[in-house]
């Protein structure tokens, strides 16, 4: 793989001003207890900082992913971006959800940050990893594997060459390359807005690289900052 994703430019036309952080990481000698540590430090975190700006919508990241989803016709009330349905979840609850170390450790970045994060198990992808907008409805099926979905002509989605991986961009990723226990390696995105500022793009490049490092031990390859 020469770069970990692609984004069309229907997407740019649609989020303009979007930046993404991707990469593929290896993974290597797992740290469990400092991952629980981080994953409890950046819920706490989040917590602090939405009862600061007053609720899980006014965080002002929030606020500009809300701003930009909406003007590209995002269904906002039923499709949240990522970073939204984990803060709510820190107003309500006093410890954070875990997963496995792996998505602990993504969720603990996207919290720490305030910003959408996904990952995709690259051993389950047929082909390559495409940011694009569906020119008709395609078949969609929900992590966990439930009722079978169909996406909507002009959504933005994630998607390798055969199948669709996370529908309305930010929103309900598939069953198809989720992150487990057996994963060994993964494509990982992290979406900005340009407006948040550069120090925001190399602050999350920088702690996306020393965490994944320090708490998964692993190896980075094709890191890269599309805009």
């Amino acid at each position: 793989m020469t770069e970990p994703l692609h984004i069309s430019d229907d997407v740019v036309k649609k989020i303009p001003g979007l930046v993404v952080i991707a990469g593929v990481l290896e993974l290597g000698a797992i740290q469990t207890q400092l991952i629980s540590g981080y994953l409890m430090s950046s819920w706490n975190k989040l917590g602090n900082a939405l009862r600061e700006h007053g609720g899980h919508k006014a965080h002002p990241h929030i606020q500009q992913w809300r701003e930009a989803l909406r003007g590209a016709g995002v269904p906002l009330k039923k499709c949240p971006p990522s970073i939204e349905a984990i803060a709510k979840r820190t107003t309500k609850n006093d410890s954070p959800f875990s997963i496995n170390p792996a998505v602990d450790t993504y969720n603990a970045i996207s919290m720490d940050l305030v910003l959408p994060f996904g990952a995709y198990d690259l051993d389950q992808l047929d082909g390559s990893l495409c940011l694009r907008v569906c020119e008709q409805p395609e078949p969609f099926t929900p992590i966990g594997g439930g009722k079978p979905e169909e996406t909507v002509a002009e959504e933005i989605v994630y998607a390798d060459d055969a199948d669709i991986l996370t529908r309305h961009f930010l929103w309900r990723q598939a069953d198809k390359g989720k992150i487990t226990d057996r994963s060994k390696r993964f494509v990982f995105v992290c979406e900005l807005i340009a407006s948040m500022g550069e120090d925001v793009v190399r602050g999350a490049k920088s702690l996306i690289e020393e965490q994944f490092s320090s708490l998964l031990g692993g190896t980075l390859s094709s890191m890269v900052i599309l805009r």
